[in-house]
């Protein structure tokens, strides 16, 4: 608190006198202001404690009206309803809160399981591009999803022992799915009539634009899918790609795009890795399969097809083909950069 100074030996000219006055004035003003706050803070205490809530009628006590805050209300009963009301407001929020902590702490436990080996069963999702739904869907046979990537993003980063099964109702997925870093046994993506498929006879019915495998281990297979719009593919690099993966397999498999020769795209693409294409048709293809970056494939004479531009590139790798060579092309076999077949 501040004091008053004292004037002491001082003539009345002496320069320090205007300064001390007008100080002391300044501290005389705020204690007033002070002592006013506080006997307005007084007086409304006071009335909160008199019992007159109308005139004559003692019925009950103001102060027991008046909230934390500050607030009079008109009665009691108002400020106890107001309190209950927002006490129950705040409870119905936190279960909100707790529910969402539930399911996640469910599906991290689910996930935690998956990876340590808790959990035996393999991930199977059902993906159905009429009748499913990315909203409400669960991924179940009965509740699909409606996209691939919707499926896809729900494969945890990593499996202990279980694999994971993306399974695709005919249609048709213009999509550009990518799966990245997934430390998973073996991943399948497929369509639901892939036992029944002939793709060297008529077009397999489940039209997927893109699937591009980036770093993920285990086994990686693709059955029973037919090309569309390749030339809408990202950077025109490959209808399906492997890129440092584990093992590919692409297996039952129609590509029919013509526009896949015209923009110079690639059916299958494997980049760092190990794998191949087997009982699929190419046609009218750039090249039904390129192997770069010291990939080790294979390409077996379950493959066929006709118009194509190449059949298999070599490009620093090492291409196994297993004869008779069915795919018949301008240029079967293209080697380059050190690329071999045996």
């Amino acid at each position: 608190m501040s004091e008053l100074k004292k004037w002491e030996n001082n003539a009345l000219n002496d320069s320090n006198f205007r300064q001390v006055f007008n100080g002391n004035v300044d501290v005389l003003n705020n204690r007033m202001l002070d002592l006013m706050k506080y006997d307005s803070y007084t007086k409304s205490r006071i009335d909160n404690l008199i019992l007159n809530v109308s005139g004559n009628d003692i019925t009950e006590v103001i102060d027991a009206r008046t909230s934390l805050n500050g607030t009079i209300h008109p009665t009691l009963s108002s400020r106890l309803t107001g309190f209950e009301q927002a006490m129950a407001n705040l409870l119905a929020e936190m279960n909100t809160r707790m529910a969402v902590y539930e399911q996640t702490n469910r599906e991290l436990e689910a996930q935690l399981k998956a990876i340590y080996g808790a959990a035996e069963a393999n991930l199977e999702l059902y993906v159905d591009a009429s009748k499913g739904n990315d909203t409400t869907g669960t991924g179940a046979l009965n509740s699909p999803f409606k996209t691939i990537n919707k499926a896809v993003q729900q494969i945890p980063r990593a499996m202990n022992s279980s694999a994971v099964y993306i399974n695709i109702v005919p249609g048709t997925y213009n999509e550009d799915v990518y799966i990245r870093d997934k430390q998973i046994s073996a991943i399948f993506i497929r369509g639901t009539n892939n036992a029944s498929v002939e793709p060297a006879k008529t077009q397999t019915g489940v039209f997927v634009r893109h699937i591009n495998f980036q770093d993920c281990l285990g086994y990686l297979s693709i059955v029973g899918l037919n090309q569309i719009n390749a030339d809408q593919t990202p950077q025109k690099k490959g209808t399906f790609v492997f890129t440092r993966c584990g093992y590919a397999s692409v297996g039952l498999c129609r590509f029919d795009d013509s526009k896949a020769k015209t923009n110079l795209v690639p059916a299958i693409v494997i980049d760092s890795g190990k794998g191949g294409a087997h009982s699929s048709y190419f046609l009218n293809q750039y090249a039904a399969q390129i192997d770069q970056y010291t990939s080790h494939s294979n390409f077996p004479y379950t493959n066929t097809g006709t118009g194509n531009t190449y059949g298999v590139i070599s490009d620093a790798s090492i291409v196994q083909i297993n004869p008779p060579f069915k795919v018949e092309a301008t240029t079967q076999t293209l080697t380059k950069n050190g690329g071999m077949l045996v």
